[in-house]
């Protein structure tokens, strides 16, 4: 066989350096946002991903027993996902509350090196906490794959890298976005940000999401409302699948 390319191949957050090109070009981010997901919710995704041995980054927003499961992962990393949205609420009044939620969670993953908020809150003085809080990688700028617009990691002040990401599954319903295809990966720096429970319910529209929340801490119950047909579940199946199908190739081709 001749020499084979590989056209990408997945990474985690932490793992991104801008001026080293080798450290995200043509490699896929596979995120998750918890958004405080029960554990068996939380644990259908980690099946999936643990079958795929695809690496991924987990953006924690509570303690869990599953928090040791998600360390134990091979290749994995955990991030934080902190709620900003009280702060959002009330006249902006200080910066201790900030300081506070960040180091909150921070208890809970002290290893945390990346960070993505609830709801992409952001500003330049959080920046400044997150680097006070020695987190050196932030990923809350969505800027859709769709807009064409060729997207790659950059430095900030006090070289914080920022991270941004070209598909979210809540907002591709809400925008009714394409996924990007096979093609369109190759060659490219793409980070997806998927979230348990739209994996777990295969949403397809916002409406099944928003009918089923009572149902959320229920996971017995919610498996019902899950979707049979092309959805978030089987579109990340997908992904999974094409990261799985380009490893492959080229450990055949090295044989």
């Amino acid at each position: 066989m001749g020499d084979f390319e590989l056209m990408f191949s997945s990474s985690r957050i932490c793992c991104i350096e801008p001026k080293k090109p080798k450290t995200w070009s043509q490699k896929i981010f596979i995120t998750f946002d918890l958004d405080w997901a029960h554990d068996e919710v939380i644990l259908d995704t980690l099946e999936l991903i643990k079958e795929s041995g695809v690496s991924s980054t987990w953006f924690i927003t509570h303690e869990s027993s599953i928090l040791d499961e998600l360390r134990n992962l091979k290749d994995a990393e955990l991030g934080i996902h902190p709620n900003f949205n009280s702060i959002q609420e009330t006249p902006f009044t200080g910066i201790h509350e900030m300081e506070n939620i960040v180091g909150e969670l921070l208890g809970i993953v002290p290893e945390a090196k990346s960070v993505r908020s609830h709801s992409l809150f952001h500003s330049e003085r959080l920046v400044d906490v997150f680097h006070e809080k020695g987190l050196t990688h932030i990923s809350n700028c969505f800027i859709p794959h769709s807009s064409g617009i060729k997207l790659q990691p950059f430095s900030i002040w006090d070289d914080i890298v920022m991270a941004p990401h070209c598909w979210q599954d809540n907002v591709a319903l809400k925008m009714n976005l394409p996924f990007p295809s096979q093609n369109e990966l190759s060659g490219s720096y793409c980070v997806f940000n998927f979230h348990p429970i739209h994996v777990f319910l295969n949403t397809e529209n916002v409406t099944r999401y928003e009918s089923s929340r009572p149902l959320h801490q229920n996971p017995e119950k919610l498996i019902a409302k899950r979707f049979g047909g092309i959805g978030t579940r089987t579109l990340l199946i997908k992904l999974l699948d094409i990261i799985k199908t380009q490893s492959s190739d080229v450990l055949v081709d090295n044989i």
